[in-house]
């Protein structure tokens, strides 16, 4: 079953959504704490019924309730003396038609006929008495979580046994180092695989020999000998011994070595690789859906590369990453970006053509940085994020990133597509660019569609005859009509604007652009900045 549409209402950042997902891959960016984490859970919950890898119903706890939702319920117990109806938490997931009429149904928030699963975790009505006791007497102060249940069903209302779920789905969280369980997987996989039931009777027989000779062993008789002389319990004789274990235990002690190297030994980045290949090795026949967090963690980009290799060639199969990688994103296809920001989502296939076109012709891996990034100032070139820079630290005594601060260069051009996104994105934005001579032709006209917008704000010089960013910073420099002596001191190399006319300083920056900027940048000295520059950084 592929799911096209997942809703998630009330649980942790979400409050209520519905994300229209590929049938393919489904690659989620965001910031920190937008909700792509929560988004793979809310997949696991309806596909698995699993949170963490554990039963859901058994980790119902206040703490997974939206947190407006949450702080509305516990104000509203204060206020009102009448029973309170507790917030309820539903997942569904709409699936494409598969020709299985067994789990289709319209028992799902839209009406939908297809096929489908519904979680909902509700308060239980066999307990409405004790809690209607218990708020008479002021004794509810969270959502009483110890009241509720978790019902799972099918759209056509029948209920789920996870186990025999047509979802069969596995979850790579490269973020945890807990690994074992699927070391443990193949291991004993490969011995069934390549032993006969007589070579694993053997191996059971050795095993239990060296348990013996452990036991027999000198030293070991030595030092039960001084604990039966110096150690009694309850009048009871003491000894230690190796534990008694089943006859198989000698399979979970064996462990994978790569290249002579054993596997807890080695790097996090490598284990994260063998992992995901393991879990999707082990999985390759049985599963439908792979969900991996963040796979970029702790990985070269030659290592990155070769695991998106593995991923792509799991062609049948739905996959769900959640990554803060543009490299992961550029190569699994900008066309299967999901944005996640505020507990909601868009997909930047939705971009206009234009946009979307320059968003996949982009080079580099710079494409997520206004996605990622707290705050944004967009600027035309590395002249102006030198500038912008040492403005800001002057002002601020710090650098504008220690702020969350992302100060972007890109062509003046590609300003409408990065704001195209913006809006999508309901991100505030900054726009730091030139006038080019003609406000009304160059700023208000060329972006029209985005001036206006609640969401872009455009900096410029206000005088026209100030075209670009040089004569600009330069006019904000001068005394009288002449650059400063501090000014010719700070962009000079051994003192050559000293007696340079101002023509001829403003000809040497603008060719030198980068010259020029970076010298303000590093020297000790403050210059001045013009009020556009001022305005932005306030």
């Amino acid at each position: 079953m592929i799911i096209q549409k997942l809703k998630v209402q009330n649980y942790k950042s979400i409050h209520s959504t519905a994300i229209e997902l590929n049938p393919g891959t489904n690659i989620f960016v965001g910031e920190n704490d937008s909700g792509k984490s929560t988004i793979l859970e809310a997949i696991s919950i309806v596909t698995s019924g699993k949170l963490n890898g554990y039963a859901f119903d058994r980790q119902i706890k206040a703490n997974l309730f939206n947190s407006i939702v949450r702080k509305k319920y516990i104000e509203a117990l204060t206020k009102f003396p009448a029973v309170l109806e507790p917030p309820m938490m539903v997942f569904e997931a709409y699936c494409l038609p598969d020709g299985d009429a067994i789990y289709t149904g319209k028992n799902n928030d839209d009406g939908t006929d297809c096929p489908g699963i519904r979680v909902v975790v509700s308060f239980n009505p066999e307990y409405e008495n004790a809690y209607k006791q218990m708020l008479a007497k002021n004794e509810i102060y969270d959502i009483p979580v110890e009241f509720y249940k978790v019902d799972c069903k099918y759209f056509n209302g029948s209920s789920v046994v996870f186990r025999y779920s047509p979802f069969k789905m596995v979850f790579i969280d490269t973020t945890r180092k807990d690994y074992s369980y699927m070391v443990d997987k193949f291991v004993a996989e490969n011995i069934t695989t390549y032993l006969s039931s007589q070579e694993q009777l053997d191996l059971t027989t050795a095993y239990r020999k060296s348990k013996n000779d452990f036991h027999t062993n000198e030293t070991v008789k030595k030092l039960n000998e001084s604990v039966r002389s110096n150690v009694h319990i309850a009048n009871h004789a003491i000894s230690i011994d190796l534990k008694e274990e089943d006859m198989d235990e000698w399979k979970k002690q064996m462990a994978i070595v790569v290249d002579d190297t054993p596997f807890e030994n080695m790097g996090f980045g490598s284990q994260n690789v063998i992992k995901m290949e393991l879990a999707i090795k082990n999985s390759a026949e049985l599963v439908n859906m792979i969900l991996i967090e963040e796979p970029e963690n702790n990985l070269s980009y030659t290592n990155m590369t070769k695991l998106i290799k593995k991923v792509q060639q799991n062609t049948g199969k739905q996959i769900f990453i959640s990554t803060h990688s543009s490299y992961v994103a550029n190569k699994l296809g900008l066309d299967n970006l999901i944005l996640v920001y505020q507990g909601k989502t868009a997909q930047l296939k939705a971009l206009n053509k234009e946009a979307k076109r320059y968003f996949q012709k982009l080079p580099g891996y710079d494409t997520l940085r206004l996605v990622l990034a707290a705050k944004v100032i967009l600027v035309e070139g590395p002249a102006d994020n030198l500038v912008l820079e040492r403005a800001y630290h002057d002002a601020k005594e710090k650098l504008p990133i220690e702020d969350g601060i992302d100060i972007i260069v890109v062509d003046s051009l590609a300003f409408k597509r990065y704001c195209d996104i913006a809006i999508m994105m309901k991100k505030k934005i900054k726009v730091v660019t030139d006038n080019d001579g003609n406000i009304e032709e160059n700023i208000n006209q060329k972006y029209k569609d985005y001036v206006t917008s609640d969401y872009i704000e455009f900096f410029y010089e206000a005088d026209e005859t100030l075209n670009t960013l040089e004569p600009s910073v330069l006019a904000a420099n001068c005394i009288l009509g002449e650059p400063t002596e501090n000014f010719r001191k700070v962009i000079s190399a051994s003192g050559s604007m000293k007696n340079k006319t101002k023509q001829e300083v403003l000809s040497f920056m603008l060719n030198n652009k980068t010259e020029w900027t970076m010298r303000i940048f590093e020297d000790a000295e403050k210059i001045e900045y013009p009020e556009y520059i001022k305005n932005a950084i306030k």
